[in-house]
């Protein structure tokens, strides 16, 4: 492969990266991979929370922490000095992208809103990352992977019902991961704007969009209590089964009836020896 056609497609795009733990750190993690310049900026003295998660091995990084933030330059910044202040609006009037999701108010509080930032720099794509959607009556409240599973439904997809209730059972990271790379998007698109436009936009993200979008088929059919755990009715398939014939063949999809799961397969013509009664879940 040449330089010519190996051409990063973000190259010399500055990215201000005021995240932490996971959903934030993925999604300018995903503009580092395309190329980005990104800077992350960390808290004195801590640092991001995931430096001290996951420590696999003794006196070795955190692998959570690696994960997220490879291909990033790092510097500790206390944005409560005035030092500390200048630096990061110096790193911003010359940046193409700011990412953050601190905590809902934070960024305002401490000088970086929107508006401000937009006046200092009218170019810049201004990414935020929360909970839940402006305007919305937990718009204040801090929301981290299960919270953002429980408020988008897709807790009830991935639980098992123990009496009355289901008991989430918390697998991919549907919240983090999956809302960094929504706002990813988002970016990508104001990017692409602004050499239209020339000017900056406001790229705002909800996690509980981020889970409800994965869950519209299941929301779209009214599929509210699952009698299954971890099975998505009509997407998932149930197992894997070894046969004589062809080993690791998936079951199709289960239909749900009145008594409970119904699975219908083809047996290599043999269907006739198959009851309803026994394909009753």
């Amino acid at each position: 492969m040449t330089e010519e056609n190996n051409y990063a497609p973000l190259k010399g795009i500055k990215v201000v990266d005021w995240t932490q733990v996971q959903s934030g750190p993925s999604c300018t993690q995903l503009l580092a991979w395309l190329g980005a310049d990104v800077i992350k900026i960390e808290r004195t003295n801590t640092g991001d929370p995931t430096r001290n998660e996951l420590l696999d091995i003794q006196d070795s990084w955190s692998l959570y922490y690696l994960q997220l933030n490879a291909n990033k330059k790092s510097l500790t910044l206390n944005i409560k000095t005035d030092e500390g202040k200048k630096i990061m609006y110096d790193l911003i009037k010359k940046a193409d992208v700011f990412v953050e999701n601190i905590a809902p108010g934070s960024a305002e509080r401490n000088g970086f809103g929107w508006k401000k930032l937009h006046a200092m720099n009218p170019k810049l794509i201004y990414a935020s990352l929360k909970g839940f959607n402006e305007g919305s009556r937990f718009e204040d409240v801090k929301a981290f992977e299960p919270v953002a599973q429980s408020a988008g439904g897709g807790a009830s997809a991935t639980s098992w019902n123990e009496g009355k209730a289901n008991v989430p059972t918390q697998s991919t990271a549907l919240g983090d991961s999956n809302s960094g790379m929504h706002l990813t998007i988002g970016i990508l698109a104001a990017l692409l704007q602004r050499e239209h436009t020339g000017e900056g936009a406001f790229v705002y993200q909800s996690m509980q969009d981020a889970v409800l979008n994965l869950c519209r088929i299941k929301l779209s059919v009214g599929l509210t209590r699952l009698k299954v755990g971890k099975l998505i009715l009509t997407l998932m398939f149930t197992s894997l089964f070894k046969t004589a014939t062809r080993a690791g063949q998936q079951l199709p999809t289960p239909w749900v009836t009145q008594n409970g799961l119904l699975i219908l397969a083809l047996m290599a013509g043999k269907t006739a020896n198959y009851t309803r009664k026994k394909f009753i879940h």
